[in-house]
């Protein structure tokens, strides 16, 4: 499948307008460049399923994006360092750490990944982008949380698991008063009423994506247990 960036560039624009997102010349940029860059390494290492334009605007780039001025959000209101250290769990393409680190030079991401064909590609994003603010973690969740242990203010996960397994990896990882980002695409009551007795919810908002047509929703959460 062919990337046009002139077409991409411009969906971008105006799906970023509809999110109220303002972007320099660079991150604009940075974000065609990284796409085209995926497009590439999707041919032959298969690093998504995503097979056709349309959806990787709307159900990645668009839902990558949307939740840029939540996270914001949650900085002013105190939530957040102004500087926070964020971990994506189980990033794998870039889905939305890398794209969020375009977009939040102020943030380090830290991108947690497994698999090696999707680290690599990471890492070489990284490079190309001059990403100072990412950081590839090529390990799984539970061995990054033995070598750094307490030290992010935030995790965040886009569909990676369900949000009791989420709140278990994140556990261990977060600071006293860390805060868990959880984007879903579904109705999750069931995942909600599985949660443990000292994770609660602390906001839910849901997401209108651009060139999307589906529910999205962002919760935070907290855990309440004793430092």
């Amino acid at each position: 499948m062919s990337f046009d960036k002139g077409l991409f560039e411009s969906d971008l624009i105006t799906g970023s307008k509809l999110l109220q997102l303002e972007h320099t010349d660079l991150q604009i940029q940075q974000m065609v460049n990284f796409s085209a860059e995926f497009f590439k390494w999707n041919a032959v290492h298969n690093l998504s399923s995503i097979n056709s334009y349309a959806e990787y605007l709307g159900a990645h780039v668009m839902d990558s994006l949307a939740v840029v001025k939540p996270l914001l959000e949650k900085v002013h209101q105190g939530v957040l360092p102004h500087e926070p250290k964020l971990a994506d769990l189980g990033v794998g393409g870039g889905f939305p750490g890398m794209l969020l680190a375009i977009c939040l030079p102020h943030f380090d991401f830290y991108l947690v990944e497994a698999v090696k064909k999707k680290t690599a590609f990471l890492q070489h994003i990284k490079g190309c982008l001059k990403l100072n603010n990412v950081h590839v973690i090529d390990q799984r969740i539970e061995e990054f949380s033995k070598v750094a242990p307490y030290s992010m203010d935030a995790t965040i996960s886009r569909a990676f698991t369900e949000l009791k397994n989420f709140v278990v990896y994140s556990t261990p990882l977060l600071k006293p008063r860390g805060v868990m980002f959880a984007m879903k695409s579904q109705k999750i009551k069931q995942e909600i009423e599985a949660l443990p007795k000292d994770c609660q919810i602390i906001d839910a908002e849901e997401l209108k994506i651009p060139y999307l047509d589906a529910y999205r929703c962002i919760l935070t959460l907290q855990s309440m247990r004793k430092s």
